[in-house]
């Protein structure tokens, strides 16, 4: 599976919403399937991905909003990933809650994204009962 850097973040922190009703199913089938194989193998690539297959942002390979999800990808990027490599789902993800989501990172990182308001109140599972979410920093 290919996966932008940035979608390592917002795959953990997905909820059940989406753009559009197809982008929704869509995203729901990918969530799943890395629930129940998290051995998948995910490569990370610059530009389109498997989620952006039918994201109604992107037309003929390229987002709307692509300077804004370059730069997250970048942002990513700089945390111990390396584009055009990649591993197992599982590592990926745990890489990027130690890396990203369980700190600070995120919010600089997320800030920019339509959908940070409800990640930010989004909970990711680590395996344990501890909370991992962090406070937004004040301006």
């Amino acid at each position: 599976m290919n996966l932008r850097p940035h979608h390592l973040l917002c795959i953990q922190k997905y909820t059940g919403h989406g753009y559009d009703a197809a982008f929704t199913a869509h995203m729901n089938a990918v969530t799943e399937q890395l629930r129940r194989d998290p051995q998948t193998q995910v490569t990370l690539v610059s530009g389109a991905d498997t989620l952006c297959a039918v994201c109604p942002h992107q037309c003929g390979g390229v987002c709307d909003a692509q300077e804004k999800v370059t730069a997250m990808d970048r942002a990513v990027l700089k945390h111990g990933f390396t584009a055009q490599n990649g591993g197992a789902w599982a590592e990926l993800a745990a890489a990027a809650r130690t890396e990203i989501l369980f700190t600070e990172v995120f919010h600089q990182i997320c800030a920019c994204c339509q959908w940070y308001d409800l990640c930010r109140q989004t909970e990711v599972s680590n395996g344990t009962n501890e909370s991992n979410k962090v406070p937004v920093p004040h301006a």
